[in-house]
């Protein structure tokens, strides 16, 4: 077999190669062996058929098969001896086969980017520590009180804030004259002093209409230069009845005697998810940095090929989005994964930093223990699932790079309030 791999621009390669006919004949004879066990010809039981029979019916298709799952075979041998690390779809080409001349195709393919590492220690960041405050602590309470809160339908009364109000939405034009197609039924709405779209409800009963207006966020994020109006009809007010804070409430949440122990369970939990948002803020500016530091260009096919597939996962989890925006927001995202991948195992490679199975079974073992599971069953569902096994490789391996990185920076500490954590993205790395 002769193989030859052919530079082109930039990451591209072409591989070209060429086998003798033998060598497929000798594959060729193995399938056709394979099959005639198999096969059902009229007036032979099945696998007892003659093998120049066989050969008369389904010779053409069985050495089109046979070649179709030699080609691939032969590359990722090709690749391996030539140390070529491919990246993304390969796509092969001019494939022939001669009984005499024997088989030859060519594949042109990419590889991987090589990352000159600039910089990638004693950058200077600065981590936001947000601080937990009673305020908070309280504001959770109330949230948990909310989600077990019971309606009530007032049959007298006016809207007040924190009412939810059922009633008919009709677009108008800035005259006040329906838009015709514009309606939305059965909406219901939370009533509230401080919303632009919901406080002209304050102290409306059922059958009123009030008017309202909002400005709508376009797809590009910017805001729209006039704002929407509205006709609201109110046709149900509806009351929340909030829980008390007695045993049979916190024991929806745990072993608690008294509502102070519930706070100061909630206050661990928030300080826990405070620590976990300034952290991940952190990595998320540390590896914007280093990709803008050491930037380099992507193989062209593979990074389409990968933005495709991202997107459409993106897609399907974020249905009623502005399609637009999305696929804008997944693309850049898409892109700032790839390149942040090898970057990283550029930098794992120069800094030796790897994940064994003792430490994957260890961490195993911690999330299992933390969830109350059994631990050996958590390891061997991993363990022996090769997709499973690499991507929690993958992640440990992620999380002690970045541990690794912060170690090597200049990181100064600002404190801020709980509440200014901001909101996460839809999509992350």
């Amino acid at each position: 077999m002769d193989v030859k791999v052919i530079p082109a621009e930039k990451w591209k390669r072409y591989i070209e190669v060429t086998v003798p006919a033998e060598e497929v004949e000798t594959e060729f004879a193995a399938a056709l062996r394979r099959y005639q066990k198999q096969a059902q010809i009229h007036g032979f039981r099945k696998g007892k058929a003659p093998s120049h029979l066989v050969k008369q019916i389904y010779g053409g298709a069985i050495r089109q098969e046979t070649i179709e799952e030699m080609v691939p075979k032969i590359l990722s041998a090709a690749r391996e001896k030539n140390g070529l690390k491919t990246v993304g779809p390969v796509d092969v080409e001019e494939v022939k086969y001669d009984e005499k001349d024997g088989l030859s195709f060519r594949a042109s393919v990419e590889v991987a980017p090589e990352i000159e590492l600039r910089q990638y220690k004693g950058l200077e960041f600065e981590r936001t520590i947000y601080d937990v405050e009673d305020q908070d602590v309280e504001e959770t309470l109330e949230g948990l009180r909310e989600q077990r809160a019971t309606l009530r339908v007032l049959d007298d009364g006016e809207a007040q804030a924190g009412h939810l109000v059922l009633a008919d939405l009709q677009k108008v034009d800035a005259a006040g004259f329906a838009i015709i197609g514009d309606k939305f039924e059965n909406q219901r709405l939370l009533v509230a002093a401080d919303d632009e779209f919901t406080k002209p409800l304050l102290g409306a009963k059922v059958g009123d209409s009030r008017r309202a207006s909002f400005t709508e966020r376009q797809p590009d994020g910017t805001m729209a230069e006039k704002p929407s109006h509205f006709q609201i009809t109110v046709k149900e007010i509806t009351e929340k009845i909030l829980p008390p804070l007695d045993n049979a409430f916190m024991a929806e949440y745990g072993k608690f005697q008294t509502a102070d122990e519930l706070k100061q369970d909630l206050r661990r939990h928030l300080e826990k998810r405070a620590e976990q948002r300034s952290r991940e803020n952190l990595q998320h500016e540390i590896i914007d940095e280093l990709i803008k530091v050491n930037s380099f260009e992507l193989p062209e096919a593979m990074a389409e090929s990968y933005a495709e597939k991202f997107f459409a996962n993106v897609k399907a989890q974020f249905a009623g989005l502005s399609e637009e925006a999305l696929k804008h927001e997944s693309r850049a995202t898409a892109f700032r994964r790839l390149r942040w991948e090898f970057l990283r195992e550029r930098i794992a490679g120069v800094e030796k930093i790897e994940v064994n199975d003792d430490e994957m079974r260890g961490h195993l073992v911690a999330r299992a223990l933390a969830a109350n599971e059994e631990p050996q069953r958590l390891i061997n569902q991993t363990m022996n699932n090769a997709e499973k096994r690499d991507r929690l490789r993958d992640d440990l391996q992620e999380a002690k790079i970045l541990q690794f990185l912060e170690g090597q920076m200049q990181i100064r500490e600002r404190r801020a309030p709980y509440k200014d954590r901001g909101q996460q993205r839809i999509i992350t790395v």
